[in-house]
């Protein structure tokens, strides 16, 4: 969407903003390595299951909802696809949207349109904010009763600005798609505006395709309709991606265990929707550096001490990274070879109606 130049300001201005946080907390980092050092092999072993239930339940999120849409995709080939999906939105700079254009590439050879790709993967997002708000809810309890009312007091009022805006996102979304009325009126005002404001990055070409973005959402409201006629289809799709988020935040929190300091859960709770915010819209690959940061950043304002919370979030992501990246990456090639996947844009904020 954004031309050579501008991504490369971008991402120097980012590289040095984090240059600039490494320097500045040298001795915490220090820390948080010496601190890392002892951490348990056996707990940290427990994380590796934890994941495989997180990609397990990232799967039947998808079966469960296809099913209800009348296609019926294996296990086996979801569970890839799954830890193709995570390769791709670590590895590729785009914020995770690169995973909508993936994922239809992909189910191509099911017979599975795009616009349904797509609704599958908007319907996970969405059940996936939903039911983090439970647990969000759950970790601002335990936040209330945490030491320092301080430090509550700001981890809760971010913790309730996060809330809002997830139900204002699904709300939105859910009235736009709704209806193919508000969907002409969508895609005739804000697309435009978008378009004036990158079209001097684009070189003056619009960098949404207008008949390609009313395409998509008229799909989107087709399927939409199926839903709506009986939203408990989406309950067994609601339960995985709260099985999911468990999982995901649950891996967080062991690696307090294993360095011997059980922390509130508020806190990672917190911090984890903090830093999950924040990677849908950078650029970075996997949101390397600004995840790392708000998630420490996030978890002592809370009260953590920070080299605790930079050796216990440095523990996840690279654990996460080294077992499960390679996993992903043997896949994605498997299908590569396989003619079922194609190498995503290198361009990658774009969708089927990015120009």
């Amino acid at each position: 969407m954004l031309n050579s130049r501008l991504k490369l300001i971008v991402n120097i201005v980012t590289f040095v903003a984090f240059a600039f946080v490494i320097y500045t907390s040298w001795p915490q980092i220090t820390d948080g390595f010496r601190e890392m050092s002892g951490a348990k092999a056996s707990i940290i072993l427990l994380m590796i299951p934890m994941q495989i239930l997180n990609f397990y339940s990232v799967a039947e999120l998808y079966r469960s909802y296809f099913k209800q849409t009348g296609e019926t995709l294996s296990r086996k080939s979801m569970y890839r696809v799954a830890l193709e999906l995570n390769f791709i939105n670590q590895v590729f700079p785009s914020g995770g949207v690169v995973g909508f254009s993936y994922l239809s590439l992909r189910l191509k050879q099911y017979g599975i349109a795009s616009s349904r790709s797509t609704l599958a993967q908007v319907m996970r997002f969405a059940l996936t904010f939903v039911s983090f708000l439970i647990i969000l809810f759950i970790g601002m309890f335990f936040l209330s009763f945490g030491s320092g009312r301080g430090h509550s007091g700001v981890a809760l009022f971010v913790g309730l600005s996060i809330t809002f805006l997830t139900l204002f996102g699904v709300l939105v979304g859910t009235y736009v798609i709704s209806d193919k009325k508000r969907i002409k009126t969508f895609t005739a005002f804000i697309p435009r505006i978008l378009n004036g404001i990158f079209r001097p990055f684009k070189k003056g070409k619009n960098a949404i395709d207008l008949s390609r973005l009313e395409r998509l959402f008229e799909g989107l409201n087709k399927d939409y309709s199926i839903i709506a006629k009986d939203w408990r289809k989406l309950k067994v799709p609601f339960f995985w991606s709260l099985v999911m988020n468990v999982s995901e935040v649950g891996t967080v929190y062991l690696a307090y265990v294993a360095l011997g300091h059980p922390v509130n859960p508020g806190a990672v709770i917190l911090a984890y929707a903090v830093a999950s915010f924040a990677g849908l819209v950078s650029i970075l690959p996997g949101g390397i550096g600004i995840y790392e940061a708000l998630m420490t950043g996030t978890l002592t304002g809370a009260g953590v001490p920070k080299a605790l919370a930079l050796s216990a979030t440095l523990i996840y992501r690279i654990l996460t990274g080294v077992i499960f990246l390679p996993i992903g990456f043997i896949y994605y090639q498997i299908a590569l070879r396989k003619g079922q996947a194609e190498v995503p844009n290198r361009d990658a904020s774009r969708i089927d109606f990015i120009a």
